[in-house]
């Protein structure tokens, strides 16, 4: 059974972030893909997997809380266990464009640009 979704179906899909801060989360995001095990697709949005490192879990939330102070519709969740950490990413269906474009590059089909639209 799928989880219920955790973004905000009631904020503006909009972005506040300056060009400063964008580019610190497209640093961010590049440092997440390299330690990235395997993403999942979900109804709502994406599973990131990583392996359990205190690094890695500080920049998921560091990344969670940076990106849900300028997109607030995003919804951010950071699972830990013994063997892995999980970052689940939902968004508003309307977004299901933008879910589909973060998993390639993710991936490591699409490059992640200021001008790209997705943060």
């Amino acid at each position: 059974m799928e989880p219920i979704p955790i973004y905000d179906a009631t904020a503006p899909v909009t972005c506040t972030a300056t060009g400063d801060e964008i580019s610190a989360r497209i640093e961010q995001l590049e440092r997440l893909r390299s330690n990235l095990v395997r993403i999942e697709r979900t109804a709502h949005g994406m599973l990131l997997h990583f392996p359990n490192r205190a690094d890695l879990e500080a920049d998921l939330r560091c990344f969670a809380i940076d990106e849900k102070q300028c997109c607030q519709f995003w919804g951010f969740e950071v699972a830990t266990s013994p063997e892995e950490l999980v970052l689940r990413w939902d968004a508003p269906p309307t977004l299901d464009d933008h879910i589909t474009r973060l998993m390639a590059f993710f991936a490591g089909d699409e490059p992640l640009t200021a001008g790209s639209g997705l943060l």
